[in-house]
Order: C-alpha cells, then sequence, then structure tokens
C-alpha cells in the first residue's frame, strides 16, 4: 500500500491530542447512526398516526435504514483516498444531520424513507471510518483495546436506542426522537475539527461507480420484493421480476469484480473459507439481534399494555450486561480466553434469551420473565460483538483486515435488514393463522368479546413462536463453528491461487 508523500496536516491540538479523547469522539460521532437502527422500534402507533400508514408498513423506515447502513459502509473504504479525514469526518456528520432533518419535516412515509436513506448511507461512512481513526491514533499494542471498547459501544447505542426512543415519543412526540441528533452532531463536528489529525492519505483509485450502482440495484430490489410480496403476492409478476434482477445484478457485480481491478467490494476475499465462515457467522447472529429489538417492543406494548418508555426500559435492561462485559475487556479477562470459546458463550445466551419468551403471556406482569432474558441478550450481544471481531481479524492477513472490517460491517447491517424484513413478515402472516384456527376448537359460537380474546391469544401465541425461531440463528452459528473445529483441516486450507492483492 503506497501513500502520498508530503506531511500530514494536524489538529488544533497537534500531538497533545489524547487518542483517548479521538475514542471519545468516535463513539459519540456513530451513537446518532446507531441509536437510529433501533429508535424507531418502540411507540410503532405514533408512526401510524403521524404518516396515515398501516402498522405492518413502519418496518419499512426501519429496515430501509438498515440497507441502506449496508450501502454506505463500502462507500467509507473508497472515498478515504479522496478526502482528508477530518474533512471527511465533519462533511458526513453534515450529511446526516441533513437527512435527520428531513425526516422531522417529513409528512408521508415516501419523505421519510427519503430522509432515513440520507441518514442510513452518511452513517454507514461514519462507521469504518471511525474505525480507520481508531487505528490511526492509537499506538499498536492499544489499538485490540481500543475497537473492542469502541465496538461494545456500538453494540449499547443499539440496544438502548428504542429505550431513548420510548422517552422521546413519550415526551415530546415521534419528531423528538430525531432532533436529539442536531445537538449530538454539531458537538461532533466541533470537536472533529479540534482532535482530528489528517494522517497520510491512500493514492485515489477510480471510484466504482458501476460496481456500487449494481450492489445497490441487487440489495435494493430484494429488500423491496421481500418488503411488497404482501401487497403483489409472493407469485406474482412483479415479485418475480424484483427477485430476478436482483440475482442479475448480484451476477453482473460478480462479473465486474472480477475484470476491474479496483471493485468497492472485492469478491477474490471470498474464496478464503475461514472468512467466509466468520462472515456467515455475523449475518446469523445480526439477523438474530436485529429481528428481536424489532419484535420485543410491540410484544411489551400488545401484550402488557406498556408505554413506549417502559418498553424501553425493560429493554434497556440488557444494556447492564453489556456494561460488565465491558469491565470485562477493561480487566483483560476475556482476552486470556479462546476467542471461539466466548463466540459459543454468546450464542448460548442469544438463543436461551429468545427461548425464554417461549410460554404465553399472562394477565399480570412478570418481571424475572422478562428481566433474566434481557441480562442473557445483553450478554450475548456484547460477547458476540468482541468475539467476531477478533474472528475477522483471524480469518485474514493483516493486510487485508481493513477491508476485512469493512466486509464484516456490511454483512451485519444486511443480517440486520433480513432479521427486521423477516420478523415483519411473520408478524403479519402467523397471528392470524392462529386466529383462524382457533374459533373451530370453540364449540359454542363465540361472541365478539371472545373473538377480541382469541386474537390476543394468537397474537401472543405468533410473537412466541417467531421468538423461537430468531433463536435457531445463533444455535446455526454454533454448529458452524463446532463444524469448524472438527473440520479444521479444510477451514484453513489457504486458497489455491488466489489473486487477492492489498487492498
Amino acid at each position: 500500500m503506497t501513500y502520498i508523500t508530503r506531511p500530514p496536516t494536524r489538529g488544533i491540538l497537534r500531538n497533545r491530542v489524547s487518542p483517548w479523547l479521538v475514542l471519545f469522539l468516535m463513539i459519540l460521532g456513530t451513537t446518532m447512526p446507531l441509536v437510529d437502527t433501533t429508535i424507531m422500534n418502540v411507540g410503532r402507533y405514533w408512526f401510524v398516526r403521524a404518516f396515515d400508514v398501516p402498522t405492518y408498513e413502519t418496518g419499512w423506515l426501519t429496515a430501509g435504514y438498515s440497507l441502506a447502513l449496508a450501502m454506505g459502509i463500502p462507500l467509507s473504504h473508497r472515498l478515504r483516498g479522496f478526502f482528508e479525514e477530518r474533512n471527511m469526518y465533519a462533511i458526513t456528520t453534515w450529511a446526516f444531520l441533513t437527512g435527520t432533518l428531513v425526516v422531522m419535516s417529513s409528512t408521508t412515509l415516501a419523505e421519510a424513507m427519503i430522509g432515513r436513506a440520507i441518514e442510513g448511507l452518511s452513517g454507514g461512512i461514519l462507521l469504518p471510518l471511525s474505525i480507520t481513526l481508531i487505528r490511526e491514533s492509537f499506538p499498536q499494542e492499544k489499538v485490540p483495546l481500543a475497537i473492542s471498547l469502541f465496538t461494545l459501544a456500538n453494540a449499547l447505542a443499539v440496544s438502548l436506542g428504542p429505550t431513548l426512543g420510548g422517552y422521546l415519543l413519550y415526551a415530546w412526540g415521534w419528531r423528538s426522537a430525531f432532533f436529539v441528533n442536531l445537538p449530538v452532531g454539531f458537538l461532533t463536528i466541533i470537536l472533529s475539527q479540534i482532535l482530528l489529525v489528517n494522517h497520510p492519505r491512500q493514492d485515489p483509485k477510480r471510484f466504482d461507480l458501476p460496481g456500487f450502482f449494481l450492489l445497490c440495484l441487487a440489495s435494493g430490489t430484494f429488500f423491496w420484493a421481500f418488503m411488497a410480496a404482501e401487497w403483489f403476492g409472493w407469485h406474482s409478476f412483479s415479485i418475480d421480476l424484483a427477485f430476478g434482477i436482483s440475482l442479475i445484478a448480484l451476477f453482473l457485480y460478480a462479473l465486474w469484480s472480477a475484470f476491474f481491478p479496483d471493485p468497492i467490494l472485492p469478491l477474490d476475499l471470498l474464496v478464503r473459507p475461514k472468512f467466509l465462515l466468520t462472515l456467515a457467522l455475523v449475518f446469523l447472529v445480526s439477523t438474530s439481534v436485529f429481528g428481536r429489538l424489532y419484535l420485543l417492543a410491540p410484544f411489551l406494548e400488545r401484550n402488557y399494555h406498556f408505554q413506549p418508555y417502559q418498553a424501553g426500559e425493560i429493554i434497556a435492561i440488557g444494556a447492564f450486561s453489556e456494561i460488565l462485559t465491558a469491565f470485562l475487556v477493561f480487566s483483560d479477562i476475556l482476552e486470556r480466553v479462546n476467542t471461539r470459546i466466548i463466540f459459543l458463550a454468546a450464542c448460548g445466551c442469544l438463543a436461551l434469551s429468545n427461548i425464554a419468551y417461549l410460554r404465553l403471556p399472562q394477565n399480570v406482569y412478570s418481571a424475572p420473565m422478562i428481566s433474566i432474558p434481557q441480562i442473557l441478550f445483553g450478554f450475548g450481544l456484547a460477547l458476540s460483538q468482541f468475539s467476531l471481531v477478533r474472528l475477522i481479524g483471524q480469518s485474514l492477513p493483516q493486510e487485508l483486515s481493513r477491508i476485512g472490517g469493512v466486509y464484516q460491517q456490511t454483512v451485519q447491517f444486511l443480517g440486520g435488514m433480513f432479521g427486521t424484513v423477516l420478523c415483519r413478515h411473520l408478524l403479519n402472516n402467523i397471528p392470524p393463522v392462529f386466529f383462524l384456527a382457533l374459533p373451530q376448537t370453540s364449540p359454542p359460537a363465540v361472541s365478539s368479546v371472545d373473538l377480541q380474546k382469541i386474537a390476543s391469544l394468537a397474537y401472543a401465541f405468533g410473537y412466541n413462536m417467531i421468538f423461537e425461531w430468531l433463536g435457531l440463528f445463533p444455535l446455526a452459528a454454533v454448529c458452524l463453528v463446532l463444524a469448524d473445529l472438527l473440520f479444521r483441516g479444510f477451514f484453513t486450507r489457504p486458497p489455491k491461487n488466489s489473486p487477492i492483492v492489498s487492498r
């Protein structure tokens, strides 16, 4: 990797800036896009009234945002060679705030989707850029600790999104849930001009516009087809056409990546079985985590009649487990444990946190029934993020670690998009099936009150079934890790004649 031979420019504080202040800035800047991934999971009926859409249509705003984040992440890796770090960080934050203002001023679902897309693309650029700045600010021996703390802070922001959203929605309305980004964003921009240092830039490469377009087309048409299938029918021409376009675009990107010297996401990394296996683990865990966070708030609001802030308080219980995990990182305890063991423990906690909901809700709220799974979920989320970062690093040589991290974050939010869309689809189809089946078991004719009780029971049972299925994703990840241990010779075998070069 070559660099432009010129002295790096410095921030106002020059060499006196502590790298820990840079880490604080990176956590502050990425808190906005990460909180926004889950901030709309609570109080869904507020958005229903605001945009005059059915309840299940609010899923477009959540899943679409995760997709935009995933598409913005590869942009960061490529734009890094065209902009000074300080300027790039500030411009991207300004773009995120612009998207926030569009969402706040929107009166229709389409307008809100445009704002969320701007937020997602700019937030996706911030995430890998922050990791790059952390790596360049810390001495080499401190980088793993800094990245681990940054990763745990990211997990904490995702978990606390519903909590923050619940309080703001209940107190000042849905627009306030996005207004909080403005002061945080302005503070981030000011601190970036004070604290950040411009390091030597990479040589600019051609921007891979065709590759980026094909990636967006493939993922966007798949997302639209999955979301709109309930409108047109799964076997309708429109949905089949959208899925077909998605597959063709993905195939064309594979061809383009083979012939273009600098594709935006090089596919030649995928010939490494160990790396490919780790990406599969990232996808499975992300599907379960984001799906559960999407499902839990309406589960509490519908079955226990919680207010949004009350549902957010329950979800926040898992944050204490994540904070405790951060102390384990500081105390160096986790560094002494095998990474696979940590990941297996994480998947076990994630699976158990879903299986705990297999009993139907009762008339009286049971605190242990809700709190204990949240504690397990917090441990599972924090440990999974900590171990997956290490597994990605172990599956690639040092010179490919940066693009490996870009792949990890891209797949992570693609999994988040898929988990959200999957839960939305299941929630819209499973409870009605139980609602139709349950009255047939009642000998006498049922009254309207009885039908309401049956509908409530059907939705409760539907929620529990979806939680169970979400628990199967981390169990599938466990099976892959065990297969890796049993067939280590295959997964560690180096690829033959790999054309991979340092990117």
